[in-house]
């Protein structure tokens, strides 16, 4: 997960912005409404409430590396009715009967999610946390002249 947050902090600074505001989605729950698997990807479909965008609806599509079939690179779109939009982007890791997905969401209302996603294939739900910085990871950015604020 460190990993994880110093590669994005990485791709955020590498666009030549040394802030950025983090917003708290808290947590959500989604129900999964279609999925579609093909050799090179896996398409999910869900709806379900995400805090201050009340019901959102998203679509995952997880793309396989080409050699490795339980990692890769994911994006999507997410979307509520009030007219927000989102494009999502990110890595994913398959554990067990999950996918585990870290992704940095770019709204259309300015916000920016890091968000972790826990898709559960024998519910048929997808549970959604942010998490949004940590300890060292604020330390490391903070060493090179950045800096992260969270907004609650």
């Amino acid at each position: 997960m460190k990993k994880l947050i110093l590669i994005l902090t990485g791709v955020i600074l590498s666009s030549h912005v040394f802030s950025v505001q983090l917003e708290n989605v808290n947590k959500g729950e989604f129900d999964i409404t279609s999925t579609a698997v093909s050799s090179s990807k896996i398409s999910i479909d869900a709806t379900g409430k995400v805090g201050k965008y009340g019901r959102v609806y998203v679509s995952y599509n997880l793309h396989t590396d080409g050699y490795q079939s339980d990692q890769g690179l994911f994006e999507g779109q997410g979307m509520n009715m009030e007219g927000v939009t989102a494009n999502l982007t990110g890595i994913w890791r398959k554990k067990g009967t999950n996918y585990v997905v870290y992704s940095l969401d770019n709204l259309n209302n300015g916000d920016h999610n890091l968000v972790y996603i826990d898709i559960d294939t024998l519910k048929n739900k997808i549970n959604i946390e942010a998490d949004l910085a940590s300890k060292s990871a604020i330390e490391k950015l903070e060493k090179i002249g950045g800096s992260i604020q969270l907004k609650k």
